[in-house]
């Protein structure tokens, strides 16, 4: 019984290893773009939303084509809780953002990063090149409380 019990925990903990294991990214293709996303605090959270108005399927946008585009993501974040009239500070809530960047320039072969970063209440956001150059801010479409 003892046998059983230690050999299904084994398996268990292998699936869920392989399982939490991330896929190794494909080599960029000499005729595409590329638009990884990150965030300045890790317990913030990042994903694509929609490029070119359309929803996109998972949480990183697929490889796109040289030309304008426009990148949407998903921004959460924990804000820091507010001071009420009496004097009474509120809890952490989480806040979820929609921001949108614009940028014309998407050029073949060349990978970009979109970072967004909270400001207490406030998000930010830009685009940048592989090199770390700013190309683009963020415009924040709308917030509010999220989960």
């Amino acid at each position: 019984m003892r046998f059983w019990l230690v050999r299904s925990l084994l398996l268990f903990a292998s699936m869920v290893a392989v399982g939490c294991a991330h896929r190794p990214t494909p080599p960029l293709s000499d005729d595409m773009a590329r638009v990884t996303l990150d965030t300045i605090s890790p317990t913030d959270e990042l994903s694509a939303y929609r490029l070119d108005g359309e929803l996109v399927d998972g949480l990183q946008f697929p490889d796109i084509d040289p030309g304008p585009h426009e990148v949407r993501v998903r921004f959460r974040y924990e804000a820091p809780g507010r001071v009420s009239a009496g004097g009474l500070a509120t809890e952490v809530q989480r806040r979820s953002c929609i921001m949108a960047v614009n940028f014309d320039g998407f050029a073949a072969g060349e990978e970009y990063r979109l970072v967004a970063n909270r400001l207490g209440w406030t998000s930010v956001g830009w685009l940048e090149s592989a090199a770390g150059d700013k190309l683009a801010s963020a415009e924040v479409i709308r917030c509010g409380p999220g989960a």
